[in-house]
């Protein structure tokens, strides 16, 4: 009976040991939003761990969210998951190596603000922010085949923003009420295929300290104003946008559209399927 005691011992303290070790053994687990006992993005997040992935379906999400390091936020339907600040404040804050994807992002003082490494904004739809669309300090995420339109301030704004491998590519840059893309700081990146259009002040504004931002086939059209020539290798042609305003589709229409490619040989903007 002793032995049997201590085999039943040892097999007991193997198993706890082994589920204690579960929350850290890299297993990744996919949470819904809404389901049993989660009602919000925010209470999502309280319950993720890195490698997360956060799943979010139709609906208008009143709340700021901080999107925890490590973890995925993706809206099921494009731009039908909606996150709205409630007019006040960042709508989403980014922890290091999260990604957010799908959404649309509006009605704060800033709808996304990052300044953790290994960060990734896709296919959202960032408008009618008081402020900027995207706030960038330091580190550049991937930013890309995103819609950033109708800001009261910039569309995108960066400071001391620095990349190996991400880039600001394929987004549609429009109707923001102050640059399209201002950067300053110890600045150094790509910005590449890109429309730029219709923004109030200049489509693309650095400061004399950021002058190694690399520049390339972007359309940068009807800003109010251009100091300079547009830099060589980029374009000023019409985006011909289907209907910005009233259904936000920003994709350019064919019959009335130059036929410009990207250094991808991928047409300018955002890649999306409305």
């Amino acid at each position: 009976m002793g032995k049997l005691r201590i085999r039943e011992n040892i097999k007991f303290y193997l198993a706890l040991s082994f589920s204690l070790l579960l929350p850290f053994s890299g297993f990744a687990a996919s949470v819904q939003v809404p389901s049993m006992g989660i009602n919000s993005i925010s209470e999502a997040m309280m319950k993720t761990r890195v490698g997360d992935t956060v799943w979010v379906d139709n609906g208008v999400y009143r709340e700021k969210v901080l999107i925890a390091p490590g973890v995925t936020l993706i809206a099921r339907s494009l731009f039908k998951a909606v996150i709205d600040g409630g007019g006040r404040g960042t709508v989403v804050t980014m922890g290091k190596n999260s990604t957010i994807s799908g959404f649309e992002i509006r009605n704060g003082t800033i709808g996304i603000f990052s300044n953790s490494s290994g960060n990734s904004i896709t296919s959202c739809r960032i408008i009618k922010n008081w402020q900027t669309g995207i706030i960038i300090v330091r580190h550049l995420p991937k930013i890309e085949d995103n819609i950033i339109a109708f800001n009261r301030g910039s569309g995108i704004q960066g400071w001391d923003v620095r990349s190996t491998n991400a880039t600001i590519n394929h987004n549609s840059i429009a109707y923001n009420g102050n640059h399209g893309v201002a950067v300053g700081g110890s600045s150094e990146f790509i910005i590449e295929n890109n429309v730029v259009a219709f923004n109030e002040r200049f489509g693309l504004k650095i400061l004399s300290d950021a002058e190694r931002i690399q520049v390339s086939n972007n359309n940068f059209y009807r800003n109010l104003f251009s100091p300079k020539p547009i830099p060589s290798g980029n374009f000023s042609f019409d985006p011909a946008f289907i209907s910005p305003r009233t259904i936000m589709n920003f994709k350019s229409d064919p019959a009335h559209c130059c036929k410009a490619k990207g250094t991808d040989n991928e047409e300018l903007g955002a890649r999306l399927t409305y």
